[in-house]
């Protein structure tokens, strides 16, 4: 099995994919994740390795675990070190275990980091969407709902687990939950807009 780096492989498998709504690759979604987890505040080079490694394979497991690329497969692909693992699996929603993703994810610093800025990078692509299409389609209102729903779990079990790093201007945590939160009041002004336009029932 031939050795890759993190981003040859995630390019590999996504290929010429497209992320839903809009006019973009996914492959450019986990260098926007990589992006907002702020990485260049950190000291801890070795630390902003892992981040950056688990930020581009985040999704990976999730979306090609059903042709071979398991936990396992991907460590072994890229050679990732046990944190990087430990990590991964973390940000790996699986299947029977959704009650306990968000607050597992919530008890590390660093995983709750990268899934701060994924959640920041799916909400600008998906206000990109909306704003193209001048509504929200079904699939878009489904996807609003859904953050809605765990960002009012994400954010509050992150600010009583880290209130310090919530606090601190300095830290990744307090600039993500600003464009997070700046991203979200966007989208509900578009919601309240446009939701005579479109069936919410359906």
């Amino acid at each position: 099995m031939s050795r890759k780096n993190a981003r040859q492989l995630m390019e590999e498998l996504y290929g010429t994919q497209r992320r839903k709504g809009i006019d973009k690759y996914s492959k450019e979604h986990p260098l926007d994740v990589v992006k907002f987890c702020f990485i260049g505040r950190d000291e801890d080079c070795l630390r902003a390795m892992h981040l950056i490694n688990v930020a581009i394979l985040h999704d990976v497991v999730e979306d090609f675990g059903h042709k071979g690329y398991t936990l396992d497969k991907v460590q072994v692909v890229v050679g990732l070190g046990p944190a990087e693992v430990r990590l991964l699996d973390l940000l790996t929603r699986k299947p029977g275990r959704e009650e306990d993703y968000l607050p597992s994810l919530c008890r590390d610093e660093d995983a709750a980091r990268i899934k701060l800025a994924d959640r920041i990078a799916n909400c600008q692509d998906l206000l990109q969407w909306v704003k193209d299409e001048g509504g929200f389609s079904e699939d878009a209102r489904r996807i609003y709902e859904k953050y809605k729903r765990e960002n009012a779990v994400l954010l509050p079990q992150l600010k009583a687990n880290f209130p310090a790093q919530v606090e601190d201007p300095d830290h990744a945590f307090h600039r993500q939950i600003e464009l997070l939160q700046g991203c979200m009041e966007e989208l509900d002004d578009l919601y309240r807009q446009y939701q005579g336009q479109y069936s919410l029932t359906k």
